[in-house]
């Protein structure tokens, strides 16, 4: 079960990683076409759909850290200031 949640969360970062640059760049050549904006809307709204995916895909592989070091078994805690030996 462990391995079948982990390979939902590769599905997740496919589409954080793609989704969000394809949607700004649907929104731009509509807006191009609807209201007649130069080639400059496409460009801005393509570097806005680039960074929103690198911050989702950033995002999405931390918690893909976190579920698969979760699944991987108990993790040794460091020495605290107080637990020598």
């Amino acid at each position: 079960m462990k391995l079948l949640a982990l390979l939902m969360w590769v599905g997740q970062f496919g589409f954080s990683a793609i989704f969000p640059t394809l949607f700004f760049l649907l929104i731009a050549v509509w807006l191009q076409g609807k209201f007649g904006f130069g080639m400059w809307i496409v460009a801005a709204f393509g570097i806005l759909g680039i960074l929103t995916s690198i911050r989702t895909t950033r995002s999405c592989l931390r918690s893909l850290r976190k579920a698969a070091e979760e699944a991987g078994g108990k993790k040794e805690h460091p020495v605290g200031f107080n637990d020598h030996t």
